[in-house]
C-alpha cells in the first residue's frame, strides 16, 4: 500500500506541476468572483498540509489542525490565508506540501495505514492520499483550465484522474467513482452521449451513486436527456 500511495503522490505532483504550477503568476482572475491559478494552487497546498498533518497524528499523536466541518467555511479561511501570497510563494509552498506528504507516508508503516483516519474514524488512514490526488486536484485544475477557454486540456484532466483511479484501486467502489466522477465532467458540459456510459458504469458498479446523482448540480445540463432520465429512474 505504502508504494501505491507513494505512486500516487508522485504521478500526481508531475501533473499538478505541469498544468497548473508551471503557469502560475500574480494576474488577476478573468472575471470577478473567480480564483486565479495561483488561488487553486494553494487551495491544493493548504489541503495536502492538512493530509500530511493527519498522517502524522495518526502516527505520533501531535495534535490535528484545527478544520471546520463545513468546507465553505475551511476554503474560505484558506483562501484567506493564501490569497496575498505572491505567485513564488505559493509554488514554492505547493513544492514543499507535496514533500510533507510523501515525508509523512513513507514514515507510516503498512500497519499504521490500515488505522482508523483521524479526521474519518470510518475510514482507513491510506483514504486521506487519494483524496489529495487523483479525488481533488483534477476538479480544481480542470475548472480553472476551462475558464481558461482550454477544454480540451480539461478534458483531458478529467480522463487523467479516471483511469489513474482505476489503475490504483481497481476495485468495485473506486471504480465507480471513477467513471460516475467523468460522467459528470461531460454532463456537466452539456455532453450527455459522452456522460451517459461513465455514469451507467459506476451506477453499474454502485447503485447507491444513482440516489446521489438526483441532487448532483453536474448533471442538471443533461436531465432532460431521456436516457439520462431512465438511467437516474433505474428503468
Amino acid at each position: 500500500m505504502k508504494q501505491k500511495l507513494l505512486r500516487l503522490v508522485d504521478e500526481s505532483r508531475r501533473q499538478e506541476s505541469e498544468t497548473l504550477a508551471s503557469r502560475v503568476d500574480d494576474s488577476e482572475p478573468a472575471a470577478p468572483g473567480l480564483w486565479t491559478g495561483k488561488d487553486h494552487l494553494a487551495h491544493l497546498m493548504s489541503w495536502r498540509q492538512v493530509a500530511a498533518q493527519e498522517l502524522r497524528n495518526a502516527r505520533t499523536g501531535d495534535a490535528l489542525i484545527e478544520i471546520s466541518k463545513d468546507d465553505d467555511v475551511q476554503n474560505a479561511k484558506f483562501y484567506e490565508a493564501t490569497h496575498g501570497m505572491r505567485a513564488g510563494e505559493v509554488v514554492n509552498a505547493a513544492k514543499r506540501s507535496w514533500d510533507q506528504l510523501a515525508e509523512e507516508i513513507d514514515k507510516c508503516s503498512e500497519e499504521d495505514l490500515l488505522r482508523p483516519r483521524p479526521r474519518y474514524p470510518e475510514q482507513k488512514l491510506w483514504e486521506v492520499v487519494p483524496g489529495n490526488t487523483y479525488n481533488h486536484m483534477p476538479g480544481h485544475i480542470a475548472s480553472w483550465l476551462a475558464e481558461q477557454g482550454e477544454d480540451d486540456q480539461a478534458e483531458r484532466m478529467a480522463v487523467w484522474s479516471h483511469d489513474l483511479a482505476a489503475a490504483a484501486f481497481p476495485e468495485d467502489r473506486t471504480r465507480a467513482v471513477a467513471a460516475y466522477n467523468l460522467g459528470c465532467f461531460y454532463a456537466a458540459r452539456g455532453r450527455a452521449a459522452e456522460a451517459l456510459p461513465h455514469l451507467a458504469r459506476g451506477i453499474e458498479l454502485r447503485p447507491d451513486l444513482r440516489d446521489w446523482a438526483q441532487s448532483d448540480t453536474d448533471l442538471d445540463p443533461v436531465r432532460s436527456n431521456p436516457e439520462v432520465g431512465r438511467l437516474l429512474a433505474g428503468q
